[in-house]
């Protein structure tokens, strides 16, 4: 009987695929936390917990402790805490075994830390967007072999172009990236995204521009400049361009910032998007190499980490990629009601957070204002207005927060809809149909980014509806 082979890696994949990096001027990142079970009790707070979770803590060289907070803190003092996300590195070797690589499955295929390399490509191409100017690009890449433990800048310039928009020696900083080091307690092989602070810059001409349309009649312009990196090049296609004609990409308004004539400002934050790439080489692996890619995208804070949007990037996904599968009779019925009801409550839960962070009285008065901008009138607000009243400022949100709040009740819901199967098209706005006034259909008052009405995923109404 012949001698079983080497063990060989197969396939690598990272996990998760995609992560969300979130800006924080504080050294020392955000705590790990999960979400916990929401008291439904006859007097419980029906309100959506948070509860510290297993935090993974690096140092310099790349070495690594966990432990379980005690409590999660957003903030130290006025700087808030980033949010650094850990991409751990899966596989699957030649016997059969599946999960994450640690040092173990490096032993036993023969592979060594110096055969593995993490390739980072991050890029702010917002400006880029809009001109379509090379020189607009703002890029980091970097390698990072395996046992190189060390916190690496990802520093983002405008390299081969005639006029670049971020000059050599005046990165724009885009985060940075650490290989972590595997230890015997912690032998997997993982690597943590910092993502930047959140910075504004701007041309190093900026204070000659018009900032009229930025600022206050009674700001300071000299204040208001101090909170600005003065670093781009103001020869660049950026700072001259200028919408011309019905330009979709400026739509809804405010998307960049401008001089009172609509001209660009040339201004950029440090919000990017990253393609991360681990390579392995050597004999342990099957073919020439073994690659596997992961995405990140490094954005805002989430002011309300504990109140989740109606419809969220999975539901976007699945929109995508699975909307049909709800219109088959047997995605509802026999063993799969439960997981359905399961889905419409969560969702329910989270279109009650999602009004819990909204102002509904402002919203209904921006909807007025867009369905007649000249002349709003009583038949152009959605509800009619409330006038604020001592201790009660907001009227409109109040009993929108009430109304909400019964349909956490799953039963309720179900009851309600039950008898009165009609009211799903009074309520509900359908995601194909033609766009209309701002109206009371839910999600109510709400503004999509194509500058009408808000509407959930096709796929939630198809199954809400089925």
């Amino acid at each position: 009987m012949a001698e079983p082979g080497p063990l060989m890696i197969e396939a690598l994949w990272i996990c998760p695929p995609l992560a969300f990096a979130r800006f924080g001027q504080s050294s020392t990142p955000m705590e790990n936390f999960h979400w916990a079970y929401n008291d439904y009790a006859p007097r419980g707070t029906a309100e959506t917990v948070i509860q510290p979770a297993l935090t993974f803590h690096i140092n310099a060289d790349g070495s690594i402790r966990a432990d379980t907070p005690t409590e999660i803190r957003f903030r130290d003092g006025g700087q808030w805490r980033p949010v650094c996300p850990f991409f751990e590195l899966h596989g699957r070797l030649s016997n059969g075994y599946e999960g994450p690589m640690g040092l173990k499955q490096l032993e036993a295929c023969g592979v060594y830390l110096n055969e593995i390399t993490w390739h980072i490509e991050a890029a702010n191409r917002k400006a880029f967007h809009y001109t379509n100017s090379p020189g607009d690009m703002v890029v980091a890449k970097t390698s990072i072999p395996g046992n190189d433990h060390f916190s690496v800048p990802l520093n983002g310039t405008s390299d081969g172009a005639l006029h670049p928009l971020v000059e050599q020696g005046k990165p724009v900083h885009l985060g940075s990236a650490q290989v972590i080091k595997p230890t015997q307690d912690h032998p997997e092989l993982r690597l943590r995204i910092t993502p930047p602070k959140g910075l504004i810059y701007a041309p190093a001409n900026t204070k000659d521009r018009d900032l009229s349309a930025l600022l206050e009649p009674n700001q300071d312009k000299e204040e208001f400049l101090k909170h600005l990196h003065l670093v781009l090049n103001p020869d660049a296609a950026w700072p001259k361009w200028y919408p011309v004609g019905d330009d979709s990409r400026t739509n809804p308004g405010g998307l960049y910032a401008q001089e009172s004539s609509g001209a660009s400002l040339d201004f950029l934050d440090d919000s990017n998007d990253g393609l991360i790439t681990v390579a392995i080489t050597g004999s342990g692996v099957a073919g020439p190499e073994q690659k596997a890619h992961a995405r990140y995208t490094c954005c805002p804070q989430d002011f309300q980490p504990d109140r989740r949007p109606f419809t969220s990037t999975a539901d976007g996904l699945s929109d995508l990629v699975n909307r049909e599968q709800v219109l088959d009779p047997a995605y509802i019925s026999g063993q799969n009601w439960d997981e359905t009801e399961r889905e419409i409550a969560d969702f329910m839960q989270r279109v009650r957070e999602t009004m819990e962070g909204s102002n509904l009285d402002h919203q209904n008065l921006r909807s007025a204002l867009a369905n007649n901008p000249n002349n709003p009138s009583g038949s152009d607000y959605p509800f009619p207005p409330e006038q604020p009243r001592p201790g009660h400022p907001l009227p409109l949100t109040e009993l929108g927060r009430m109304y909400h709040a019964r349909f956490l009740a799953y039963e309720v819901f179900k009851e309600r809809l039950g008898e009165r199967p009609e009211i799903f098209d009074q309520w509900i706005r359908d995601p194909a149909a033609e766009p209309t006034p701002y109206d009371r259909k839910m999600p109510a008052v709400m503004r999509g980014s194509d500058a009408n009405p808000m509407s959930i995923s096709q796929r939630q109404y198809d199954l809400m509806k089925a």
